[in-house]
């Protein structure tokens, strides 16, 4: 395998497979009145390593080796920005690629940065308000950070002014059955099918994550690692040109409704996808 053509990767962030999906919202101007998921307009994160592995414990909390038991296939120190457009694939920028060695691989990790950026704006079949004082058929991204109250703004379309809404990612949102709690999670039986696929959080020395906060202190939440356990394993060989790469962003928008008619948005799945290509 000569080369890393992109990264194949689903990307979204807080609810994944196991959780009770809200269905697509409709095609602007958006009708729902109940929460729906939509492709946002743009959606940014910061990769810094990604590869294959093998003999990796998915249902222990304990943080996987990477070191041990994985192949590094592409490794930014500093991190990689990648703006994410759905279905739309590049190159990644700085960092090195690297040739995992021949072997049949069972999972595909990614390690990110936990500060996920996100901006949007939707177009409703009817007025809707943002909880303060605007009212429109258009709501956007306000600038304010997920989880920090109403993220939107509603008014004209002429006056839309969307702002990046930045998430911290410092709980994924698992109950404590099964040994899952906010730093570790479970994502099986996706509705979709794809690969299963298990989220830890870590700090920034790499050891698992103990307190909600985002920051390089020890303990504090830095990285999230995904892992997926693919449905089919993936094999590099003689044959092996790249690792293919793609960053989809079907459900990453969670449009929320609350008193029937206030608009917030949020964030929702994280999926990850690989793909060995021989062309």
């Amino acid at each position: 395998m000569n080369k890393i053509i992109k990264t194949l990767v689903f990307i979204s962030s807080l609810a994944f497979g196991q959780q009770a999906f809200a269905a697509a919202c409709s095609d602007e101007p958006i009708t729902d009145t109940s929460t729906c998921h939509a492709i946002p307009d743009t959606y940014t994160i910061t990769l810094y390593e990604m590869g294959l592995c093998n003999d990796i414990s998915e249902q222990s909390s304990t943080v996987p080796d990477i070191v041990t038991s994985c192949q590094t296939a592409f490794l930014n120190s500093t991190g990689s920005t990648v703006n994410v457009e759905n279905n739309v694939t590049g190159s990644l920028s700085g960092g090195t690629s690297s040739r995992p060695d021949d072997n049949t691989y069972s999972y595909g990790f990614i390690k990110v940065d936990a500060k996920m950026i996100m901006q949007n704006q939707s177009t409703f079949s009817e007025a809707r308000n943002d909880g303060n004082v605007g009212v429109g058929t258009t709501c956007w991204t306000n600038g304010l950070p997920f989880g920090g109250g109403i993220t939107t703004t509603c008014g004209n379309e002429v006056d839309a002014n969307p702002q990046n809404m930045v998430a911290d990612i410092t709980g994924l949102g698992c109950s404590a059955e099964g040994g899952q709690d906010d730093f570790y999670c479970r994502y099986e039986s996706d509705p979709e099918g794809l690969d299963s696929t298990y989220a830890w959080l870590v700090d920034a020395n790499g050891n698992a994550s103990t307190s909600p906060n985002y920051s390089e202190d020890a303990g504090d939440v830095k990285y999230l690692i995904g892992i997926a356990k693919f449905n089919e394993p993936k094999t590099v060989n003689t044959a092996s040109t790249g690792m293919q790469a793609q960053f989809v962003v079907t459900r990453a928008l969670s449009v929320g409704f609350s008193d029937g008619n206030v608009v917030n948005y949020g964030l929702n799945e994280f999926k990850v996808l690989t793909e060995i290509t021989t062309d």
